[in-house]
Formats: C-alpha cells, sequence, structure tokens
C-alpha cells in the first residue's frame, strides 16, 4: 500500500479478517481492526479497480500515514456520504472491507491465505460495492441507455429468470427500428462505449466481488448509483438479440453478461469452465491470479480435498498453469481444457496474448491476458454444460462432438511435467490450408460474405472433380459452421438450406459467376437453397472461421482448424477428447499445434475403424 511498511500490520490468526471501521473517523482517516471472520459486524465489500497512477494521497490508518491511489481516496469519500435504505443500519456504510487496505500486499503468505479465503470474505458481506470512478456525470447517457435497454428486455420476457428465457434472435437493422432503441449515430451509444472504457470491467477479481454477493450489488459512480441485476439483464439482452458483436457495441458488455450468468446459475461451476469462460474477457495484473481470482467460486472449493492447488505467491504462472493442466486432466478423463493450449509460435493466439512464457509447453492451457477483444480471437469448440438438477457447470464437448467415442483420456506417467504422455489414434495428414485474407482486419473492412467466399475460392480447387455437388456441399457447410447450428436456434436441416442459400447468392453474382461452371449446378442450388437465410449461415460461419484455417486431408476430408496448422501437421483423435487434434512432430515427441473440427472424425469413425483393426494405438509425448 504505497510506501507502507510491514511493520504497520500485526500478524493475522487464521480466520481473521481486518475491517475499516468508517464511523469513529472522518476524511481519509480510518480506523483498521482485526475480527475473525465468524464474528464480524455487518459490513460491505469495495470492488474497484487497482489502480496503477502516480498520483496518490496520504491516509490515516490507526494512527499511522499511508500512501493510497487518488481514485481509492475518492472512493472511501463516497462511501462516508453514500446511504442505504435497505437494511435499517443506521442507514449508512459504518464497517467495509478494502482488500488494498485490509490485506498486508507487502507479505506474499498473507496475501495467499487472505485469497484462500476471499470467497468467504465477499459472501458474508452485505453486499458488494463497486465503485466506478468519481466523474459519473460524463456517463450518465450511458445510464439511461442501460435503461431504456433494460425496459425492452422486462417488457418482452417478464418472467424470465435465467438468460435461456430470453428468445435467440439474430441481429437485424430492420428489429433495431421497431425496437425503439436510439439510431446507432446517436450520443446515448457513444456515451455507453465511453461507460465501458472504464478499467474495472476487465479485473479478473469482479468476477468473484460480484458474483458471490448476498445481495445485488450496487454500482457507484459518482453521486449516481445503479442496481448491477439491471445492468446484467440488459447485457443478456443484448446477447441474445445478436447485439454483442456488433462493433458498435461495446465489447465488455460481454463481461457483465457472463458474470451476470455465474451469478444467476443455481450450480457452482466447476474451474475449467470458469477459467474458458472468462480467460479471454478479464485481466489481470498478476498473471496468477487469473487462477486464484476464481478459486473462491470454484465448485472445486467446496470441497478441500479435491482443490486443485492453494493460493501460492512464491511459485511462478508456467509452474501453476502445468499443475492446473495435470489435475483437470488426470481428475477430469476429458482433455476438453486443450481448448486453450498454448499452441505453436505461428498461431495468431500467440501475437494476441499479451504474456508469452518461453518455458510453458504447447499443450498447457494458457490463461494470460489477450491484447485483442474476444470477438477477434477464435471461438473454443469446447462446450459448457449445465445440470438439470444437482452437479455443476462443467467443461466438455458438444452430444455431437464424440470423435472418441467417450473413451476416457489414457495417460502414462511421466517424470517430466511438461511432457503430458497419452494415446490415441493417427488417423490423417494436412496436405492444405487456407484462412481468411488479411485475418480479422480483413473481416471488418469487407464482411462475413466476403471472408468466407476467400475460402470458398481457395477450396474449389481441392474438392474432387465430377463429384455431385450433394455431396460436397453438405460437408462444406457442416465445417465452416462447425456444425453448431443449435447455437443460433437452427436445425441441421434449416442450417444446410441457409448455407445453401448463401453459396447460391455469392457463387451466381456476376464477380463470381466463373466459380461455377455449369447451369445445372446453378439450379440445383437455387432449389436446395428455398426457405433458406444467408445472413443466418454467414453469421454463424464467420464465427467459426475466424481466427482458424481452413483444411484439407490427405484423405480428402474437409476441416477448420489453428492458424498455425500448415502441411504435413499430423491429425489425431486422442482418448478422452471429443474433437480431432492437430500436432507436429519434433523429435521424439509432438507439438500440440491445436483442435480442429474435421468432417467425417467427429462422430467416432476413428475409433470405430481401430475396432477393426484399420488403426493402431500410438504413444504420444506432447511437449
Amino acid at each position: 500500500m504505497g510506501d507502507a511498511s510491514s511493520h504497520a500490520y500485526s500478524t493475522l490468526q487464521a480466520n481473521s479478517i481486518r475491517l475499516i471501521n468508517l464511523g469513529l473517523t472522518e476524511g481519509l482517516s480510518i480506523t483498521l481492526q482485526t475480527i475473525n471472520i465468524k464474528e464480524t459486524p455487518p459490513y460491505f465489500a469495495l470492488s474497484y479497480a487497482w489502480d496503477a497512477q502516480s498520483n496518490t494521497v496520504p491516509i490515516e490508518v490507526n494512527g499511522q500515514i499511508f500512501s493510497i491511489s487518488l481514485d481509492l481516496a475518492e472512493a472511501i469519500l463516497r462511501l462516508r456520504t453514500f446511504r442505504v435504505d435497505d437494511f435499517g443500519l443506521n442507514n449508512r456504510v459504518e464497517w467495509v472491507w478494502i482488500d488494498k487496505i485490509c490485506i498486508n500486499q507487502e507479505d506474499f503468505a498473507e496475501r495467499s491465505n487472505q485469497v484462500q479465503i476471499m470467497n468467504l470474505i465477499y459472501a458474508r458481506a452485505i453486499r458488494t460495492l463497486i465503485w466506478l470512478g468519481a466523474d459519473g456525470d460524463a456517463c450518465s447517457g450511458a445510464w439511461q441507455l442501460v435503461d431504456q435497454i433494460y425496459g425492452i428486455f422486462r417488457t418482452e420476457n417478464p418472467d424470465a429468470k435465467f438468460i435461456a428465457d430470453i428468445p435467440f434472435r439474430i441481429y437485424s437493422d430492420q428489429y433495431h427500428e421497431s425496437s425503439m432503441l436510439p439510431k446507432w449515430d446517436h450520443k446515448l451509444w457513444w456515451d455507453l462505449r465511453r461507460l465501458f472504457k472504464l478499467p474495472w470491467f476487465t479485473r479478473t477479481w469482479i468476477i468473484q466481488e460480484v458474483a458471490l454477493s448476498q445481495e445485488d450489488p450496487i454500482l457507484l459512480h459518482g453521486q449516481h448509483r445503479y442496481p448491477w441485476s439491471r445492468l446484467g439483464w440488459a447485457s443478456s439482452w443484448l446477447r441474445r438479440n445478436g447485439y454483442l458483436r456488433l462493433a458498435q457495441i461495446p465489447n465488455r458488455l460481454q463481461n457483465v453478461d457472463t458474470i451476470s450468468n455465474i451469478r444467476r446459475s443455481r450450480a457452482p461451476w466447476r474451474l475449467d469452465a470458469l477459467l474458458v469462460t472468462t480467460s479471454i474477457k478479464f485481466h489481470a495484473t498478476d498473471q496468477r491470479d487469473k487462477l486464484y481470482g476464481l478459486l473462491g467460486l470454484a465448485a472445486e472449493s467446496q470441497n478441500s480435498t479435491r482443490m486443485p492447488l492453494l493460493p501460492n505467491y512464491e511459485l511462478g504462472v508456467t509452474e501453476i498453469y502445468t499443475k492446473l493442466a495435470h489435475f483437470f486432466i488426470q481428475e477430469y478423463k476429458s482433455l476438453s481444457v486443450l481448448t486453450r493450449a498454448n499452441g505453436v509460435s505461428n498461431d495468431t493466439s500467440w501475437n494476441q496474448r499479451k504474456h508469452r512464457f518461453d518455458l510453458l509447453p504447447s499443450w498447457v492451457p494458457n490463461w494470460c491476458d489477450y491484447s485483442v477483444l474476444e470477438r477477434e480471437v477464435a471461438r473454443f469448440l469446447s462446450w459448457l454444460s449445465h445440470p438439470n438438477t444437482t452437479g455443476a457447470v462443467t467443461l466438455g464437448f458438444p452430444e455431437h462432438y464424440n470423435a472418441s467415442c467417450r473413451l476416457p483420456v489414457r495417460l502414462i506417467v511421466c517424470p517430466n511435467p511438461s511432457i503430458l504422455k497419452l494415446s490415441g489414434l493417427r488417423v490423417d495428414r494436412i496436405v492444405g490450408t487456407t484462412q481468411f485474407e488479411g485475418g480479422t482486419e480483413y473481416l471488418k473492412e469487407c464482411g462475413r460474405g466476403f471472408a468466407c467466399l476467400q475460402l470458398w475460392k481457395v477450396a474449389v480447387p481441392f474438392l474432387l472433380e465430377g463429384k455431385p455437388i450433394a455431396d460436397w456441399v453438405g460437408p462444406w457447410i457442416k465445417t465452416t459452421t462447425a456444425e453448431q447450428h443449435l447455437l443460433c436456434g437452427r436445425t441441421a436441416e434449416q442450417m444446410f438450406k441457409d448455407g445453401v442459400a448463401y453459396l447460391y447468392n455469392v457463387l451466381s453474382s456476376g464477380a463470381c459467376h466463373h466459380l461455377i461452371n455449369s447451369r445445372e449446378t446453378t439450379e440445383l442450388l437455387h432449389e436446395l437453397s428455398m426457405g433458406g437465410d444467408a445472413e443466418a449461415y454467414a453469421a454463424l460461419a464467420s464465427n467459426f472461421c475466424l481466427g482458424r484455417k481452413f483444411i484439407i486431408t490427405l484423405e480428402g476430408r474437409l476441416g477448420i482448424g489453428p492458424t498455425g496448422a500448415q502441411p504435413g501437421d499430423l491429425i489425431f483423435v486422442l482418448f478422452g477428447g471429443g474433437v480431432p487434434y492437430i500436432l507436429r512432430k519434433q523429435g521424439t515427441g509432438f507439438l500440440f499445434v491445436g483442435e480442429s473440427y474435421i468432417h467425417g472424425l467427429m462422430g467416432g469413425e476413428a475409433v470405430q475403424s481401430w475396432h477393426r483393426g484399420e488403426l493402431v494405438e500410438d504413444l504420444i509425448e506432447l511437449r
């Protein structure tokens, strides 16, 4: 805490915390008291953005002078004037917990111990108070817009309790105009974008701080106050109506939607599910906190014997991430967590990450911060499963992703923790790849239709000459959408029509007519496209092709995989994996390139060939 010395803090006993008493002092003079967490008076917990600014102000703590950021000083002064209307606690904030002051930040052991009980600290508080900063008037229009969006949500969905209660709708300009929301050039949208530039919305720690609050958290922005639940439902409505992938909408609204879904969930979330869902959206100053900031929320924390590890700031990032990866794979017998594997250096994701850890193995998930928006990162192929009754939210694969026939992972003990030794089937080899021209910038400039067309132009030469159109259009559509039609509420049959409608529109246009060399083909495409929505296909295909390469294999299979994939890479079905994986030979082992969708391998075909004696089980060392 600035220039505070460690001797200003006494040693904390087990299950003890420090609380700030604002009732005995005024201004920037506070009293800090140590209390057993089971015997605390009613208190509030503050959530705010740690400020790295050089501007600090002095604060008196138990008679000693400390330095804190100007923003935190303004938060303390705001808490002194804040009144609570619904608890009868003398109508004021008297006791409050603030991590920067209540934890000795210079004591690694204390930090580690307090992080272990952080879930109790926030869960036992009356509620979380969120401090966004003193300049609330500058974004007042944003809160008006949030209210307007919330009003539309509640009018359309008066009984909604979960996000699934909001019908899915693909965004359209026509619906936007009929919704009575402001036009895109209205100042309110600018105010909303300005609001979500505030750093608080990206902190990993806020996930736990908001999700564990007993009562609805309150956002404090200058003199303005706003209930979290209204902001959460507004963001969820925007998501379900296709707004959150539009450039006009602040990407950080996805963060609000994610936290709100975790908060509303009736079931706890397993740690791997939390990490996959949050690691790209949220940031941390210390990359170990990408994990530590979620431990208190995780289902594993409810059983101390199943905790993958305890917070320990004396361990490095590589060691922590590697230990965690071993835990997930051994405990859950699944490779679903490899959806965020570190990968290879020629992959786009390497340049999208803010931090590189030279010793992190290619197969270990890299949870570190990204330097780009989530909408620019390849969508993962793993799947979150929400229980109908009891149990936890888990990470796995969609039901129809069944490459290894639900066989559990087969691990071989290896004394070197950087090596993952397991078994699987070598199935195919890549002979051709291509990706969106210009990557995400090409998408922004030309739109999703042109980007998909670019893939089509390159793929045509690989298609077998004389093959009936019905034989390759279906696989093409399934591959480019990763067979995820359910995400946009479509059946497989309807998505086929949507995809054919898209192909017919672009391939029968004047600029692309040369790609179809027969009138019969054009007429057949037109017939098959009846009742199809080209935009529905394009929206889904752009989601799953973004950040990936189109793949042709030696056996003539179509697929999509990581941008690091290249001709010569091998395609394996690894036991415990719902999808095929792309590996690259290196010495006596392999580098893990990434997950893939390969048409003709997603339903267990490789395992069936193995049972017939056509494939041989291999032992594989991933490095």
